[in-house]
């Protein structure tokens, strides 16, 4: 065979290849897999605000994407916090979710488990949790605290990663396993131990009822403000209509007090009430 036929074969070769490759990913785009697993109760999927399941588990190949991935508990007797957090799916892998629902978020629990690639040939790990600074046990060895980098962890055997935090249940997660060249990430939720909440709680009530009562506030007194008189205006802004004028001196009973703490309701005469600047005021307790 000549050398130009030579040639000419590897450049059809090459066009070849080329195409097949490109119809292969027109065909069978990149896919990323999420797996919801192991919920206390069984919730109904939502991905980007589009219900994709009326019920866990579930599992579904998508678009490698960050995704809004939202879990609405079913009815179980009793209210439960809906959960949701972003997601991001990686091509060629499965990120793992479970998640253990509470009457509110503080008593949920759960994990997400995901991988990112890093290009290194060894395995890598890192841990965050929630709340921050949780001691981290790796195959039952204590190696710091959250947020936590793992650097090597052997790709050869499942491991264990135990997750507590002073004040909540601690949460172990088995048959853990790394990817060389990825970037395992485990977010670990824990809740908080019932009994240490309603031990807060009633030392919360405790303290609420033996705080001593202070004196009661129901007038204001008007201040000097410069001009000889206070406007008294029909709403809690500058801008309202100007219904009557108050004199420095004089005390008149306070009936409201706006959100932002600058205006005071008055009741300047029966039955007629108005706003009042709170700069030029000062409370009288009675």
């Amino acid at each position: 065979m000549s050398r130009k036929w030579l040639i000419v074969g590897v450049v059809v070769l090459i066009g070849l290849g080329a195409t097949w490759f490109f119809l292969k990913n027109r065909i069978s785009p990149p896919q990323a897999k999420v797996q919801i697993i192991q919920t206390n109760v069984s919730a109904a999927v939502y991905i980007d605000g589009r219900q994709v399941s009326f019920a866990t588990p579930y599992e579904e190949y998508r678009k490698p994407a960050e995704i809004i991935l939202r879990l609405v508990p079913s009815s179980s007797g009793k209210p439960m916090a809906v959960w949701e957090s972003k997601i991001t799916l990686t091509e060629g892998v499965t990120t793992v979710i479970r998640h253990d629902f509470g009457e509110t978020n503080d008593l949920s629990a759960g994990e997400v488990l995901s991988f990112e690639k890093t290009g290194s040939k060894k395995a890598e790990l890192a841990v965050v949790s929630v709340p921050d600074a949780a001691e981290v046990k790796f195959d039952g060895q204590s190696r710091g605290f959250t947020p936590l980098p793992i650097h090597n962890a052997s790709s050869m055997e499942e491991h264990t990663l135990t997750v507590s935090h002073p004040g909540y249940v601690t949460r172990e997660i088995t048959g853990l396993k790394t990817v060389p060249g990825y970037k395992l990430t485990a977010v670990v939720y824990l809740s908080q131990d019932p009994q240490v909440q309603a031990q807060a709680q009633a030392e919360e009530a405790s303290a609420s009822s033996t705080v001593s009562e202070e004196p009661e506030i129901s007038k204001v007194e008007i201040l000097e403000t410069g001009t000889g008189f206070l406007r008294v205006r029909a709403e809690a802004s500058k801008a309202s209509v100007e219904i009557t004028q108050v004199t420095p001196g004089k005390q008149f009973d306070l009936i409201e007090e706006d959100k932002s703490g600058e205006w005071y309701k008055i009741e300047y005469e029966k039955g007629k009430q108005g706003w009042i600047s709170a700069q030029y005021v000062k409370k009288v307790n009675t």
